[in-house]
This record gives C-alpha cells, sequence and structure tokens, in this order.
C-alpha cells in the first residue's frame, strides 16, 4: 500500500498549493516519496511546502527547481527520473484530496491489475443543461470522466467503480511500468488535453491496458477555472489531436464533441468569440 510517489507539479500557485499538500499528509496512508517539480523563478512555493513537510515531520520529499524547460509535461518527464515506487500518483497543485483517496484508487488498481485509475472531481458546478448536452455528445478520448455527474447512473448500477476509455490528468495514479515506454509530450506543455494526447500513445503501447475509475474516491478542485479562455484552449487542442490521429472513430467523436460545445454554450458566446474559436482553429491547422 505504501509502493507510491505522488507528484506534484506547480506554478504560480503558492496561495493554494499548501492546502493541497495537507490534504496529501493527512491522508489515511501516506506515500513512500513526495516530488515537488517547483517552475517558479521566486521562492515562495518552497517556502511554504517546507514549512507544511517540517510541521508534519514529513522527510520523504524532493524539491525541483525546473525554470529552464517550464511546463507541464517536461516537468511531470523531469520527475518520472526520481520514481522508483511501484505506483505514481500525478496530483495537480489545485486538487484537495479526500482522506482515504489513496486506499481507494491502490486498492482499485491492485484488484483489477489496471493500467491506471482516478477518482472524480466532487465539487464540479452542477449546470443541469450542460451536464446532459456534455453527456450526450463527449465520446471515447473526448470525454473526461473526472466529473461526477457522468457517473452517478454508474455508481448506482455498477457499484463504487467502472472501466473508462482514458484517464485525466492530475487526480491519476498509474502502474509505473507505463513509463518504460510512454513518456509525456512535451510539445503539449498545458493542462488541455496532454493527458488525452498520452492515453491515446499508452492505448497503442499498451493494447490490454486496463484504466478504471473509482467513483468514491473524491477530489475537489480549489481554483474556480476561467471558463471562456479554457473553451479556447480546449478546442484549439481537440482540433490538434483529431489532424494529428485521423481515424473514422476520431472524426466522429471530435465533430460531435465539438457540436457540443456549442450546444452547451450557445447563450454564453458573442459574435467576438466565435472570431476567437476561428482562430483557434486556424493555429491548429497550421501547426499540423
Amino acid at each position: 500500500m505504501k509502493e507510491f510517489t505522488v507528484v506534484i507539479c506547480t506554478y504560480k500557485r503558492h496561495d493554494i498549493i499548501g492546502k493541497s499538500l495537507v490534504s496529501i499528509l493527512q491522508n489515511s496512508i501516506l506515500p513512500k516519496k513526495i516530488i515537488i517539480v517547483d517552475q517558479n523563478y521566486n521562492d515562495l512555493t518552497i517556502m511554504k511546502i517546507k514549512k507544511i513537510f517540517n510541521n508534519f515531520k514529513y522527510k520523504d520529499f524532493i524539491i525541483l527547481k525546473n525554470i529552464l524547460k517550464k511546463g507541464l509535461t517536461k516537468s511531470k518527464n523531469i520527475s518520472l527520473k526520481y520514481c522508483n515506487t511501484k505506483y505514481v500518483f500525478f496530483i495537480d497543485d489545485d486538487i484537495f484530496i479526500e482522506n482515504f483517496y489513496f486506499y481507494k484508487c491502490i486498492n482499485l488498481i491492485f484488484k483489477k491489475k489496471a493500467t491506471g485509475v482516478c477518482g472524480v472531481i466532487s465539487n464540479y458546478e452542477n449546470t443541469w443543461v450542460k451536464n446532459f448536452v456534455y453527456y450526450l455528445f463527449n465520446f471515447n478520448i473526448f470525454r473526461d470522466n473526472r466529473y461526477y455527474f457522468i457517473n452517478h447512473l454508474k455508481l448506482k448500477k455498477n457499484g463504487y467503480y467502472s472501466k473508462i476509455f482514458q484517464l485525466p490528468g492530475g487526480i491519476t495514479c498509474f502502474d509505473k511500468k507505463v513509463f518504460q515506454k510512454v513518456s509525456f509530450d512535451e510539445k503539449y506543455l498545458t493542462h488541455n488535453y496532454e493527458d488525452v494526447e498520452f492515453n491515446i500513445r499508452l492505448r497503442k503501447i499498451f493494447k490490454k491496458s486496463k484504466l478504471y475509475i473509482h467513483l468514491n474516491a473524491k477530489a475537489a478542485d480549489g481554483l474556480k477555472k476561467k471558463e471562456k479562455e479554457n473553451l479556447f484552449l480546449r478546442i484549439y487542442f481537440m482540433r490538434l489531436l483529431y489532424l494529428k490521429n485521423k481515424k473514422f472513430l476520431f472524426f466522429i467523436c471530435y465533430n460531435l464533441s465539438f457540436l457540443g460545445i456549442f450546444v452547451a454554450n450557445f447563450f454564453n458566446l458573442r459574435f467576438a468569440d466565435y472570431k476567437k474559436i476561428r482562430k483557434s482553429l486556424q493555429i491548429a491547422n497550421k501547426k499540423c
């Protein structure tokens, strides 16, 4: 149960990472090692996390400073060089996990001999229309399984876990053997679809991979995202992924998901937003 490492890659979150780290150190089982990859020029984050480690008398940690090759995927790859446990958790610096999160995830990955598992985000803003549209239109690689509203029916039907097509980033546990053959693509620097791209290559190499979501392993998202800015980035990376993987299944899933975005956000989008969406698509087309 203790054969796991926790990796947190952080950037400009010194005001919130402390709460995330405390939720990890208060868990029912503690990791064998915690790796922090700090991408900040200042030492505000390092000062805060060292104080927390000291308060909890936790000594099995490594702090890596990464300001030359900044980016989420680059930082994750750097951290993997220092992971020597059976399992590796990636926890975002704005995520607060419940008390038995590690136990539930590791128990499931061991029980099912899974390649990886994740939990759910329990404090997702519940907007019925958007939730319905998302569930209706998003399939396969473009479905984000983190959110509890997607899985509440499965929870009643199957119990506490469900098999899923792909694992999201930020609340995920992998069997370390995965990283012997698959690393993170450093062209995808941000928190948009870098996890999806990783899952595509994982499935190509590990054709019998088994991925699960634990529906009772809950975490909370500590930051309110800027919805429209995130939407434009999401459309850009969706297009980029589709162009890099031109298969019939991707064509269907991409177009359905794209349509779902418009339906779900129809009343929130202005004319200027449609121009930004068009620009996002054009940039993606040029990049490929």
